[in-house]
């Protein structure tokens, strides 16, 4: 499935992606997340592809000023209804927007802190690289990435066939399987502090270098 196409069955989707990710552990890392940043009370943050918010929402709760940003029109609009149901805690907060993360519209260095959670595995590898180079280039402070934690030797074919869905998703699991996001990360100009694992997902916390 191409980008565009992905992102218009994203959208179509909305409704259903939280129940599914639910099974996938997603809410507990959201969480993590949203631990790792240990936001700053009243902290502007960046929630780069946000999908339905679920992250954005764990900032806002810890008390941050966050923006998310996506391009699939019906997960924010999902998103926008988690938060304006979830009561005194978010209310109005986070602000979600449609954007590429391909050519953020905001200047250097704007955020003391950038997340972006589960949505580099869906991207060609060039996508990948422009996205974190925006990343890198909005952040002033600390970036924190959530991806799947791709295991080495025999494990990776297991994983590979584990998450047959995502081949069936997007063109370009494979190629993120393939690569390694540590070196990713550190091309983009951040330096990754210890990474946390949460269950099958891993969490690099990263400075702006």
């Amino acid at each position: 499935m191409s980008r565009p196409a992905q992102i218009r069955f994203l959208s179509r989707v909305a409704a259903a992606y939280d129940p599914v990710v639910q099974l996938m552990g997603f809410a507990p890392l959201w969480d993590a997340v949203a631990e790792v940043a240990a936001p700053a009370p009243g902290e502007w943050t960046l929630d780069v592809c946000t999908g339905t918010g679920g992250a954005a929402l764990e900032l806002a709760r810890r008390g941050a000023r966050v923006i998310g940003l996506d391009l699939a029109s019906g997960m924010l609009r999902q998103a926008c209804r988690k938060r304006d149901d979830g009561g005194d805690a978010t209310q109005g907060n986070p602000s979600f927007l449609r954007m590429d993360a391909r050519r953020l519209a905001f200047a250097d260095r704007s955020f003391p802190l950038v997340t972006c959670s589960m949505a580099l595995h869906e991207m060609a590898d060039d996508e990948r690289s422009e996205v974190l180079a925006e990343i890198g280039r909005v952040a002033r402070d600390r970036v924190v990435i959530a991806e799947y934690r791709v295991p080495r030797g025999r494990k990776r074919f297991l994983f590979r066939a584990a998450r047959f869905f995502e081949y069936a998703e997007s063109d370009d699991f494979g190629s993120f399987v393939r690569s390694e996001l540590s070196a990713r990360l550190e091309r983009a100009g951040l330096a990754i502090d210890t990474p946390r694992d949460v269950g099958g997902y891993r969490i690099w916390p990263c400075r702006v270098s």
